[in-house]
C-alpha cells in the first residue's frame, strides 16, 4: 500500500536530496519549509511518516514534537538531524520521535525505514480489518485467533465437541487449555451441563480421593459434612482434569476406575454412584515418554486418549500476536478510551518469542496498560527482556582483510543463515510457515537451504 510520507526541512537541497532517495519507494510525497507548515501538514494530510529536520525558522523540530505529543496521531516521526548529542536525541525519543538518524545519512537506510514503515502500516490495516471480522462473527467466544493453527484447532474443536468421546488437550503451559475445554463443552451436546474443572497435579495424595469422589460425614477427622466431589458435581455435563499428566501414579489408579466403570464411591460410604461425565483431560506432558519411564499409566492413556487435540504455541502463530493484544487491551478498557501501540511496542511484541505463551502476553498488555504513560503504550512499557546486538569484535576480525563487498557478503550469509535456522525452529521444521514468516517464496528458502546445508 502507498505510504504517505512528509519531509520536512527548511534547506531546499536537503528536502531535494530526500525527495530524490524516495522517489523509488512508490510513497506519496509531501514537503514542508518550516515548522509551521509540518503542523498543517499533519492535520490537513495525516502523513503516516514524517522525517523531520530540528533546526527550522519559526517552530523549531523540538517545538514540533512537544505538540505533536499532545496528539493522539499514529503518525511516526522520525528525526534528521546534524546534531549528534545524545541528549538531544534522548529528548526527541521523549517526545514521542520514532527514530533519530543523523546527517549526512546513507540513502538506504532512509529506504529502509520507509520500508519498516510501510509494512507496520499494512500490518496494522490488516489488523484492523481483522478485528473487524472478528467483531461482528465471534464463532468460538473468548477464543481469538486468525492464524492457519488456529483455523484448524477451531475445524477440529466444531467435529470433536459433538463426538461422544473423551478429549485430550496437548500444549505448552499458557496456551489456553482450559480455555479450549471450555469451549469444547459449550459446542457439545452437554453445554446445559455444568463444567467442572480441577487441577489433577495440585491435590494432596490424602484428599485425593475425597476430592474426585466425595466423602460422607465422619468419613475421616474434618469432615464435618457430606461432600459431593468433582465426578458427581459434573454428572452431566463436562470434567477437566488438567494437568493429567502431573498426577500422581496413585491418584491415577483411582481415577481409571471411575472413567471405565462409570461409577464412583464417596470416602466412608460402601455404596456406589453412577456418574455421567465427559472427560476432558489436558497436559504439557509427553505422556508417550512418560509410560516407559512409569510416570503414568498406559491404560488410563488409552482411556483418556479419545480424540487428540493440540494447540500451537505461540511463536507458531505469530499473526494472532496483534489481534490477542488488541483483544487483552480492549477487555482491559471496556467502555473506556483505548490505548493504541506506539510502532517500537508493535516490534517488541512481533518479535518476542513468547515462552510463556497467551499466558505471558496477557500478563504483558496488563502491566503495560497499568504504567503507560500516555494513551500510547511504547516499547519501554512492556515488560519484555530488551533484545541486545553484542556483536562479538573476534568476528569482525577474519574479515579485515577482505574487500568491502566480499566483507559485506559473509556478514549477509551468516546473518541470512541465522534468520532460516530461527525460522525454522519457530515453526518446528515446518518449511512453509517458516518461509511466511520470512517473507520467501517456500521454494526460494529450500535452494538458501540446499545451498547453506540447513537441516529442517
Amino acid at each position: 500500500m502507498s505510504l504517505r510520507v512528509l519531509i520536512a526541512d527548511d534547506e531546499q537541497a536537503a528536502r531535494h536530496g530526500m525527495l530524490r532517495a524516495l522517489q523509488a519507494t512508490s510513497c506519496e510525497l509531501l514537503e514542508a519549509a518550516d515548522g509551521d507548515a509540518v503542523l498543517q501538514s499533519l492535520r490537513e494530510h495525516a502523513p503516516d511518516l514524517v522525517f523531520l529536520d530540528l533546526n527550522m525558522p519559526g517552530r523549531d523540530g523540538l517545538s514540533v514534537l512537544r505538540e505533536f505529543a499532545t496528539t493522539r496521531s499514529t503518525t511516526e516521526i522520525i528525526v534528521v538531524s546534524a546534531n549528534d548529542q545524545v541528549s538531544i536525541a534522548v529528548e526527541c525519543m521523549r517526545l514521542g520521535a520514532a527514530d533519530y538518524v543523523t546527517k549526512p545519512y546513507e540513502v538506504e537506510q532512509l529506504r529502509a525505514i520507509v520500508r519498516r514503515a510501510s509494512e507496520r502500516l499494512a500490518l496494522r490495516d490488516r489488523v484492523a480489518a481483522l478485528q473487524n471480522q472478528l467483531d461482528q462473527q465471534q464463532a468460538f467466544g473468548a477464543l481469538v485467533g486468525i492464524s492457519r493453527p488456529m483455523r484448524e484447532l477451531f475445524g477440529q474443536m466444531t467435529r470433536a465437541a459433538k463426538a461422544p468421546l473423551p478429549l485430550l488437550i496437548r500444549g505448552e503451559t499458557g496456551t489456553g487449555k482450559e480455555l479450549i475445554a471450555r469451549e469444547l463443552h459449550r459446542l457439545s451436546d452437554r453445554s446445559a451441563g455444568p463444567f467442572v474443572a480441577v487441577n489433577t497435579a495440585a491435590i494432596a495424595e490424602s484428599l485425593t480421593e475425597s476430592e474426585l469422589f466425595g466423602h460422607v460425614k465422619g468419613a475421616f477427622t474434618g469432615a464435618d459434612a457430606d461432600r459431593s466431589g468433582c465426578f458427581r458435581q459434573a454428572d452431566g455435563g463436562t470434567l477437566f482434569l488438567d494437568e493429567i499428566g502431573d498426577m500422581p501414579l496413585a491418584a491415577q489408579t483411582k481415577i481409571l476406575r471411575a472413567i471405565q466403570e462409570r461409577v464412583i464411591q464417596p470416602v466412608g460410604s460402601s455404596k456406589t454412584v453412577a456418574v455421567d461425565v465427559r472427560i476432558i483431560s489436558a497436559t504439557h506432558q509427553d505422556l508417550e515418554a512418560a509410560i516407559p519411564e512409569g510416570r503414568f499409566r498406559q491404560d488410563l492413556y488409552f482411556r483418556i486418549r479419545g480424540i487428540e487435540l493440540r494447540i500451537p504455541p505461540l511463536r507458531a502463530r505469530r499473526e494472532d500476536v496483534l489481534l490477542l493484544a488488541n483483544y487483552f487491551l480492549e477487555r482491559t478498557h471496556a467502555g473506556a478510551s483505548v490505548p493504541t501501540f506506539a510502532a517500537d511496542a508493535i516490534d517488541a511484541l512481533l518479535t518476542h518469542t513468547w515462552p510463556g505463551n497467551v499466558r505471558e502476553l496477557e500478563q504483558a498488555i496488563l502491566a503495560a496498560a497499568a504504567m503507560r504513560q500516555s494513551n500510547e503504550i511504547r516499547g519501554a512499557d512492556l515488560p519484555l527482556p530488551h533484545r541486545k546486538t553484542n556483536a562479538d569484535p573476534s568476528q569482525f576480525d577474519q574479515l579485515r582483510g577482505l574487500p568491502l563487498t566480499e566483507a559485506k557478503g559473509v556478514l549477509i550469509e551468516q546473518f541470512e543463515r541465522s534468520a532460516i535456522e530461527a525460522a525454522l525452529a519457530d515453526n518446528a521444521g515446518n518449511v512453509s510457515a517458516a518461509a511466511r514468516q520470512l517473507g520467501l517464496h517456500r521454494q526460494s528458502l529450500q535452494q538458501k537451504m540446499a545451498q547453506w546445508e540447513i537441516n529442517r
